[in-house]
């Protein structure tokens, strides 16, 4: 009888610990996966997805939008603003794939003065399986992301979302957000802190060196060929995306999309060793240049950038450009834009 109540007592100061696991980190809430209802850009979190749909409100007279994941936070939003007079904002977020860009991108329809839209493409990001938790379990983004085929069933959300709330990880979360939320700051997105000045500069060779690149592209080569870019994209993504850019050219906002490059020696292994999957990267590359006209803009940079090479002045790593590349990548576009015409 004793060894059945200590069961009990056990069993009973579990629930108990669990319980209040559960309402501390629903109280705190660092991630906004359950008070969130609505985007409010007064309101400190941790969820980088829901900072960028605050940044989008914060910033009511933006003109431009940079819509990108991790590849486009190298893209200094203040470069273009100086170039053209245009409000710009980058709403380039690490992991941002079909789903997450459109929500942003419907976001800033209906928040800002939008006029043009800069859409870094990734091959990855119509491929289901890539999509990021953080924009599936934010109920004040969840109702935008259809568009990239990812929306989960009512009761799996549900389930996941009592799940997370004794997960050690939301713990962890609430305990340093607790010690950090002062530290939010809105500013014009990634890109925002880089003094692109000195990316430009004769002196900028970049973060890595030589041999420490080498390892990175290495390093990214491996992840994406064995995961990230190997499953086959979703062609519903695929008629969303094509659509939604559509109607967003209808209202005479001009959308520039830009494919993107891999690094030489990435897109060289990726040539020899996967000719699948490099091959139907050819095939994506086609479809975007059949979405061209009057309002889109294709710009194909995958085989890569006009007056630069594969050192670290260029590359970070495998996929990831640096500010100087990003800037020379957009360099036709931003001064195609007259500043004059555009603030009329």
């Amino acid at each position: 009888m004793n060894s059945l109540k200590s069961l009990f007592v056990l069993a009973g100061s579990i629930l108990v610990l669990l319980v209040g696991i559960a309402v501390f980190n629903y109280q705190v809430d660092p991630q906004c996966y359950y008070g969130c209802k609505e985007i409010d850009p007064n309101r400190a979190t941790l969820n980088t997805y829901y900072q960028v749909a605050q940044r989008i409100l914060a910033f009511p007279k933006t003109e431009v939008v940079i819509l990108g994941s991790s590849r486009g936070e190298n893209t200094p939003p203040l470069w273009i603003e100086e170039k053209t007079g245009l409000k710009t904002l980058n709403l380039s977020a690490s992991g941002a794939e079909l789903g997450t860009k459109l929500a942003f991108l419907t976001i800033a329809k209906e928040n800002t003065q939008l006029k043009k839209v800069i859409w870094l493409a990734d091959y990855f990001e119509l491929i289901s399986e890539n999509a990021d938790a953080k924009i599936k379990n934010t109920p004040a983004l969840r109702k935008y992301i259809d568009g990239g085929g990812i929306a989960e069933g009512e009761l799996k959300q549900k389930l996941h979302d009592i799940q997370g709330l004794i997960d050690h990880n939301t713990l962890e979360a609430s305990i340093y957000f607790l010690n950090n939320k002062d530290k939010t700051k809105l500013t014009q997105g990634a890109g925002s802190d880089i003094d692109y000045r000195f990316c430009e500069s004769s002196e900028f060779k970049g973060k890595e060196t030589t041999e420490s690149l080498k390892k990175e592209v290495d390093l990214l080569y491996q992840s994406y060929t064995s995961a990230v870019i190997k499953p086959l994209q979703n062609k519903k993504a695929w008629n969303n995306f094509a659509n939604e850019l559509a109607l967003v050219a209808q209202k005479s906002v001009d959308v520039y999309v830009v494919i993107t490059p891999y690094h030489p020696e990435f897109l060289r292994r990726l040539k020899a060793e996967h000719k699948d999957i490099y091959e139907n990267h050819l095939k994506w590359i086609e479809n975007i240049q059949g979405l061209a006209s009057q309002g889109i803009r294709v710009l194909n940079y995958f085989d890569g950038i006009s007056n630069t090479d594969a050192s670290p002045t260029y590359w970070n790593d495998g996929v990831h450009f640096t500010c100087r590349s990003s800037m020379l990548m957009l360099e036709d576009i931003v001064q195609s834009w007259n500043q004059r015409s555009e603030k009329k």
